[in-house]
């Protein structure tokens, strides 16, 4: 969760300041994010809390380097 949510959110940035169409490419990493949630829960490796703390632990950095990059 952490790596997938990392490489969308820099797919986010991406598209936001070079304002280039990649929702081709943000449809799949959603639909990534959804199946790698779904076979941890599946599986009984984590809970929903430990899914959404990865997810935001993935997500923070990006949004943090996003000031400095914009």
């Amino acid at each position: 969760m952490i790596g997938v949510s990392g490489v969308t959110m820099f797919y986010i940035a991406l598209s936001i300041h070079f304002s280039i169409n990649v929702n081709g490419t943000l449809a799949l990493m959603f639909v990534l994010i959804g199946a790698i949630a779904t076979s941890r829960l599946h599986l009984k490796a984590h809970t929903n809390v430990e899914l959404l703390i990865g997810f935001f632990i993935g997500l923070l950095p990006q949004l943090i380097l996003v000031n400095y990059w914009l």
